[in-house]
């Protein structure tokens, strides 16, 4: 509860002693209870920032507030350690005339966690994503990922209050990317000031670095850290150092600060899930129960099925460089004052993942999951899947149909045996000058120039190879499921009898080859490539000039300023270039890892390529669940992504034996892989280069920028204070974005002539022949598939303009005993990042059969005369597209906010705000056509857009920390930091497909559109409780950060596409720091000691109708331990 003002003195320190022994007990209870003895990461010390860029010096600066002392602190008592951190902390928030939350690190290299994105999250209102990217819910970030204020991703990020830019696809700089040895600080915006870039609905997050003048003198510091992955079993260390000092002169001051720092972090994390729930109709004849008719079952309703099951590892190597140095000079006047600052940030990570997940686009095709011949499904009384073996037909098999090798069995889920590896490099280099001047005494100027360079380099490559297997799955309601890769069934007598000879069966998992470890029992299917080499550079020059009045008048200071920036990117980001290395479906049957390779189809030459080896996926989640892969899997062996050309050549060679090269169709004479070609080898790239024409694209974003601010302070009779500023920012936007639209060139395509004698051998009852569904199509639509399918290339280039203005009022009331209200209004606006405005168009067309009801695909028929009936398949284009229109989200934001300081660190606060969005971003998907060398084709098409629907988000943030100095003893040195945040929201939904649309029904498109989903990232409920003791030497520190559940994604990236939660998650910090000597300081630290799990659920449409969620993901990640020492003089 919050107190107004009372005359008496008496009254308002009555309330505070109230306060501070009720909240004791209550602390003292939560520390002795609810939270171990355990504290987060490091304790800091570390001296206040000096002044952020476009600001005059001064008690009226946002953004360089000092520490006060409050009447109701009592007699002065030193801080140091974690309470000198939140002191600081407490002082910008209270004295800023702008509402915003701190994290100041007293030690140098001290900030509490050991990544700036785990920092953030303990601030109000603030959470991160723990995936690497939320549209792909499937790689987790150890560290943590995106930053979500307020309930919005629509984050600005500034370095000392300049762009954080980037070549990347945000456009900004990832938090994760930054290393915290080298900041001082981190600051969240909530209303930010006219004189703020604009950019930052949500909120501006800026990180403070070290300047010379923010010390006494001479410092020398360094930091040692040995740090420990529990679940990856590997250690590595973490280095800094840096050294300040500061000379008087004749002609001024100067001084000088440098720092250097390297981090490495090795991490793992298992995953288990299972895939693609579907409603299908249940048939059961009383003992047993079945996704199909069998004999003697009838249809008992439905329930809601999987296709099977995903689980695998991924193992991380994370480095970061850090580089920073700085110059000052300050007249001996104090009236003019230089500063020159240097940072470059080197951020690098290589993960390796070794994944089985079932092909369920495959399974869907092939006649869809279904129960194990002979046994049974059990669904509890909603009609959810609770345990059964699931199998499913394995389709069209080419093997079956030659005198040799009958090996691909008739039942299994075929398997995506995935070996993956990303290696990235982003470097950004940041060069400012910024000089103020106190032209007089009422004559503020600031000028600043920032430039920035920055380039992103990704390599990302995998290799699958693909077995068969039946899935037992017990779902276990809540809990982890259990999960079991079974070899299917080998059909003695029990399954139906494969096509060819009466006699013949499948040889897969016969005698003597009863084990996936044998290469005789996997096949290579299929490799995918991807490369982003993106570059950019950022020039900002800005001018500001303040002129202060008399502080007898109401009226204290007007700012007028202006700034001009401009930002040249060139993103080169190719496809994620999927393809065939070979398959049952054709040429005899797939390549199998036992085989012999020469490079050739026609031949059987050569012996087998020796690029796989076992993976036994040793301690599977922690042991939390028996290990669903038996003895193992065998996985490509090669570095995919560090060696990328042995691995193209590998791969291009498994390619070759399966399928004879083709000639491109472009005209250019080239000849290529039938199947998987790697990106360089691409028909119509550009040569010398891994690019086609449509995945270079450059940009050009310029902004002019001006604003008025004036700035107010009065008091009243009363000794109330009322201070505050409001002014208007004008925004113009430019922005160029270059581009091509691509349609693809035919591969694979069967001939005329290989289509005849499909038709031949089904006509004639050749054992196991079947049409494929290209061969369906009239000769007609087979010639205009081939004449879109020309590998054109079309330049479309776009220039827009977009301008706004922006009003903001920031008023505080402050109405004595430390008691403070606050009141704001901003509009702003958030551009859209660079990688959703590329120009780029990239068509596809594939061909499959017509779906009925239940999503299975109907067999195609050929008449006996050879005639095939229309209609039986139909052509699907896939658009995939940037957005170079998009505009800007808006947002009208309004904040209340009450505030009660009642000791140096001490203070309750609470604050409610709501914001009004519009313009929101969000995917539309639709049909369209698209026409290419005079023929025609539908396509769905799925792109980024500005919606027509309007967002509101509201919520309150409730704040609370205090150290209990009345207490005896030891407990003299506790305290407690502690934050609730709740937001609701009503989202904006995501247009697509009608329910009847044949993609939607065949499962490649989801029919849920998000109307009643939240804002992506938000979480209803946030809550953060850190209990802490500084008693002499000893510092002890625990943190507990948790948040509700949370839409991920509105549409994932894999097939069926659903949209995806986040369950509830927790997660414990700690550490232990004792101060040897006045220089030296020694500790540990640990990271999710909780060793929380992370679980995803899938939203989809149950068999009333309505939208359930389903269990999806098990995600386990490490605990860290690590050893740190800390030297300053």
């Amino acid at each position: 509860m919050l107190y107004r003002n009372s005359t008496s003195a008496a009254f308002g320190r009555s309330i505070a002693i109230s306060l501070k022994a009720g909240a004791s007990l209550a602390a003292l209870c939560l520390a002795g209870t609810a939270l171990p003895a355990l504290a987060q990461t490091a304790a800091g010390d570390v001296e206040q920032s000096t002044n952020t860029p476009g600001t005059k010096p001064g008690p009226s600066n946002t953004d360089n507030v000092q520490e006060e002392t409050d009447p109701a602190a009592g007699p002065d008592i030193v801080v140091t350690g974690f309470r000198q951190s939140l002191s600081s902390a407490q002082g910008i928030k209270r004295n800023s005339d702008v509402i915003v939350d701190s994290v100041t690190a007293e030690d140098i290299g001290a900030l509490p966690d050991r990544s700036v994105t785990e920092t953030l999250q303990r601030i109000p209102g603030v959470s991160i994503n723990r995936f690497a990217a939320g549209v792909d819910p499937d790689h987790f970030s150890v560290e943590g990922s995106g930053v979500v204020v307020r309930g919005l991703t629509y984050v600005r990020s500034e370095f000392n209050g300049r762009d954080a830019f980037s070549a990347g696809n945000s456009g900004g700089l990832s938090f994760s990317d930054v290393p915290s040895e080298l900041l001082g600080g981190v600051d969240v915006f909530k209303s930010p000031s006219a004189d703020r870039i604009e950019g930052g609905i949500a909120g501006v997050v800026n990180l403070r670095t070290r300047k010379p003048f923010d010390q006494k003198g001479l410092l020398l510091s360094a930091n040692a850290e040995m740090n420990y992955g529990e679940f990856a079993k590997k250690g590595a260390p973490s280095l800094s150092a840096l050294v300040s000092n500061r000379w008087e002169t004749g002609i001024g001051e100067f001084g000088l600060l440098g720092s250097i720092s390297y981090s490495q972090l090795y991490t793992r994390a298992d995953r288990l899930g299972i895939s693609s729930f579907r409603v299908r109709p249940l048939y059961s004849n009383g003992t047993r129960t079945d996704v199909v008719p069998f004999t003697g079952a009838t249809r008992q309703g439905s329930g809601l099925f999987p296709r099977g099951a995903v689980a695998g590892s991924q193992d991380f190597n994370r480095e970061r460089y850090g580089y920073s140095a700085a110059a000052q000079w300050r007249s001996n006047d104090g009236s003019m004052e230089a500063t020159a600052q240097f940072l470059r940030s080197d951020a690098r990570q290589t993960w390796d993942e070794r994944t089985v997940e079932i092909a369920t686009d495959n399974v869907t095709a092939n006649g869809d999951s279904r129960a194990r011949t002979g046994t049974t499904l059990n669904f509890d009384d909603s009609g959810l899947f609770e345990n059964g073996i699931i199998t499913g037909p394995t389709g069209w098999r080419a093997d079956q149909n030659t005198a040799g090798d009958r090996r691909t069995p008739e039942y299994g889920l075929q398997s995506n045996n995935i070996s993956r590896q990303q290696v990235s490099k982003i470097v950004t280099s940041d060069y400012s000058f910024n000089f103020k001047w106190d032209v007089t005494s009422r004559l503020g100027l600031n000028l600043d120039y920032q430039h920035v360079d920055s380039s992103s380099k990704i390599d990302d490559n995998g290799l699958w190879t693909s077995t068969y297997q039946d899935a037992q799955i017990r779902m276990n309601g809540s809990k982890i499921p259990d999960v079991q890769f079974l070899s299917p069934q080998n059909c003695n007598g029990i399954c139906t009898g494969t096509p060819g000879a009466a006699s013949t069966y499948s040889g897969y998992f016969g005698p003597g080859r009863q084990s996936y470890l044998d290469p005789y029992n996997s096949f290579y299917r299929s490799a995918m490539d991807h490369r982003e080499e993106s570059t950019g550079n950022s020039d900002a020059v800005r001018l500001d000039l303040e002129y202060s009045f008399p502080e007898t008048g109401f009226l204290r200071a007007i700012r007028a300023g202006g700034r001009f920036a401009q930002r040249e990117t060139e993103a080169r980001f190719s496809a994620y270039n999927w393809g065939v290395l070979s398959e049952q479906w054709g040429n005899g049957g797939p390549v199998w890892l036992s085989d012999n390779v020469d490079g050739s189809p026609t031949t059987n030459g050569g012996t087998p390529p020796q690029g796989y080896q076992p993976v036994l996926f040793d301690n599977f989640l922690q042991g939390r669940t028996a290990s669903p892969f038996g003895p193992g899997r065998l996985f490509y062996s090669g570095m995919t992504a560090a060696n990328v050309a042995e691995y193209r050549a590998y791969a291009s060679r498994i390619n070759q034996e399966w399928q004879a090269r083709i000639t491109c169709a472009n005209g250019n004479g080239r000849t290529v892989n039938g199947g998987w070609n790697p990106l360089s080898e691409r028909c119509d790239v550009i040569p010398g280069s891994t690019y086609l024409p449509g995945e270079i694209n450059p940009q050009t974003e310029r902004n002019r920028a001006g604003y008025v601010m004036a700035r107010f302070d009065t008091e009243f009779g009363n000794g109330w204070k009322l201070n505050g500023n409001v002014g208007v920012r004008y925004t113009n936007t430019q922005r160029i974005s270059q581009g091509f639209q691509s349609f693809p060139t035919v591969t694979s395509l069967p001939t005329t002539a290989q289509c005849a004698t499909q038709v031949q051998q089904v006509v004639t009852g050749v054992a196991g022949a079947s049409l494929s569904p290209f061969c369906a199509l009239t000769t007609a639509q087979q010639t205009s598939y081939r004449g879109f399918l020309n590998g054109a290339t079309v330049a479309n280039n776009v220039d827009i303009t977009y301008d706004y203005w922006l009003p903001s009022l920031n008023v505080k009331l402050e109405v004595g005993n430390g008691i403070q209200f606050r009141g704001a209004y901003t509009k702003g606006v958030a551009p859209p990042s660079p990688g959703l405005v590329r120009n780029y168009y990239v068509v596809a067309l594939t061909t499959q059969a017509r779906v009925n009801g239940a999503g299975q695909q109907i067999p195609i028929v050929v008449n006996a005369d050879g005639s095939i009936p229309a209609n039986q398949v139909q052509v699907l284009g896939q658009f995939n597209a940037g957005n170079p229109y998009l505009l800007p989200t808006e947002a009208d934001s309004f904040d209340l906010t009450g505030e009660w300081y009642f000791s140096r660190v001490g203070s309750i606060t609470v604050s409610g705000f709501y914001k009004r969005l519009t313009n929101v971003l969000t995917n539309d998907t639709q049909r369209t056509s698209f026409t290419n060398n005079g023929q025609t084709f539908e396509a769905i098409v799925t792109t980024p857009v500005n919606s027509d629907d309007v967002g509101h988000i509201r919520g309150v943030e409730v704040g609370y920390q205090q150290t209990y100095d009345f207490l005896p003893g030891f407990l003299k040195g506790l305290g407690l930091q502690a934050n609730y945040t709740f937001i609701s929201s009503s989202g904006v939904p995501q247009a697509t497909l009608s329910a009847t649309d044949p993609a939607v029904a065949a499962g490649q498109q989801p029919t849920i559109t998000g109307n009643n989903f939240p804002l992506q990232g938000l979480s209803k409920h946030q809550f953060n409780v850190t209990p802490f003791i500084d008693v002499g030497p000893l510092s002890l520190r625990a943190s507990y950060n948790w948040r509700s559940d949370y839409l991920l994604t509105l549409r994932d990236v894999i097939t069926p596409f659903d949209p995806i939660f986040q369950r509830a998650y927790g997660q414990m910090d700690a550490s232990a720091f004792v101060q040897v000597t006045p220089q030296f300081r020694i500790g540990v630290q640990g990271v999710n000691l909780t060793n929380s799990m992370t679980v995803t659920e899938a939203a989809v449409v149950d068999q009333n109708q309505a939208i359930r969620r389903v269990p999806r993901q098990w995600y386990v990640n490490d605990r860290r331990y690590s050893i740190v020492a800390r030297m300053n003089f």
